[in-house]
């Protein structure tokens, strides 16, 4: 929902910061939680090629850390949606 959101207002032109960097960390976060939940139900065979498990894996876990990593996202959430001085 969120990234359907974020992706409704870039494409009528309007502020959409917030819920992109909100989609990003939110669908990187299901996918990764996804896949880890399948390579640990698969075991062993989850690393073996013919079953795709470690290809998914792979790719939601490149997901949280790029293009921008988690920390960077909620190092936007929390300064310029939460006003929150910086961390770092």
């Amino acid at each position: 929902m969120m990234v359907r959101v974020a992706s409704w207002r870039y494409d009528n032109d309007l502020p959409c910061g917030e819920e992109a960097n909100l989609a990003k960390y939110l669908a990187a976060e299901a996918a990764f939680d996804c896949t880890d939940r399948a390579m640990q139900t698969h075991g062993g065979f989850g690393y073996a090629k013919e079953y795709d498990v470690e290809r998914y894996w792979r790719e939601a876990r490149l997901m949280k850390i790029a293009p921008v990593s988690q920390e960077m996202v909620l190092n936007f959430v929390s300064t310029k949606v939460l006003g929150l001085p910086r961390s770092y």
